[in-house]
This record gives C-alpha cells, sequence and structure tokens, in this order.
C-alpha cells in the first residue's frame, strides 16, 4: 500500500513539474535562442523571404535577404541582417540587452547600433504544443516582422 502512495507521489510531481516548465497556450514562453525571420507584414499583406521595399528617406530599393536575432541567458542580443541595397550586398548590425516580463520582450539597443538606439519591444510565443516551435513577433513603423525559433 505504501508502495502505491509513492508511485502516485511521484506521477503527481512529474506532472506538476512538467507543466510548471511550459506553458501549452503559449504565453509562459522563455524568449533566449535564436530566431530568423521568417514574415514581415507591411499592411499590405505578408510575405516571406526575401522582403522588397522602397526606402522613402533614399528612394533605394532595399530587398531583405535574411535577419537574426540571437537573445543570450545572460540578458544581452544581437542581430544581424543582410540586405541588397539597389542591388549591393550590405549587412547591418545591433547590439544591446533585454528583459522579459510575461511574453513581452523589451530591447535596449546599444548606441551606436546600425538600427539606432530607440528601446522596441516585441511579444514571445510558442506554437500551443508542449516543447513546439516559438515566434518573436516584432512591430515597428507600420512593418511587422516574424521571426521563428
Amino acid at each position: 500500500m505504501m508502495t502505491r502512495a509513492k508511485v502516485l507521489l511521484a506521477a503527481a510531481l512529474l506532472v506538476g513539474s512538467a507543466s510548471a516548465c511550459s506553458d501549452i497556450n503559449g504565453n509562459n514562453v522563455a524568449a533566449d535562442g535564436d530566431f530568423f525571420l521568417s514574415a514581415v507584414n507591411d499592411g499590405s499583406g505578408t510575405t516571406g523571404l526575401p522582403y522588397t521595399y522602397i526606402d522613402s528617406n533614399t528612394g533605394h530599393t532595399i530587398q531583405i535577404q535574411s535577419d537574426e536575432f540571437l537573445l543570450t541567458s545572460d540578458g544581452g542580443y544581437s542581430e544581424r541582417q543582410v540586405y541588397r541595397d539597389n542591388g549591393v550586398v550590405r549587412q547591418a548590425n545591433e547590439t544591446g540587452s533585454w528583459s522579459q516580463s510575461g511574453n513581452v520582450v523589451f530591447f535596449t539597443p546599444d548606441l551606436g547600433s546600425d538600427f539606432g538606439d530607440t528601446p522596441y519591444q516585441g511579444t514571445v510565443r510558442n506554437d500551443n504544443s508542449f516543447g513546439g516551435s516559438r515566434t518573436l513577433t516584432i512591430s515597428i513603423s507600420g512593418f511587422t516582422e516574424v521571426y521563428s525559433a
């Protein structure tokens, strides 16, 4: 009888600890990890990569080839974007710090980053399955970018 109680207790602890580590509905997700740009929505629809637009400041045709966010567990992050500017391949980089509250991720770029130093935020979610894939969504200046881990 005592053995059965121990087995039931162990099973209850295992189930309880597994559910405490993950939120199946996507709202309790750790943001650290490597995220790759998978889709962009500019208000006229969503498209994958490469994503092309006209820079309103320069009139140049910009084509984003790839964009990657690496969020480290120590609160640092880096972003690396490869793009074409009127056909010339270029790279832009950003580093800084990040923090998380719930599923909201706050980014504070370092001074001198290629994308500027204005703080911004995004949201991180999972795909509603235990241990499933995660997405990081960032909306800035009318663009919504979706990154997949």
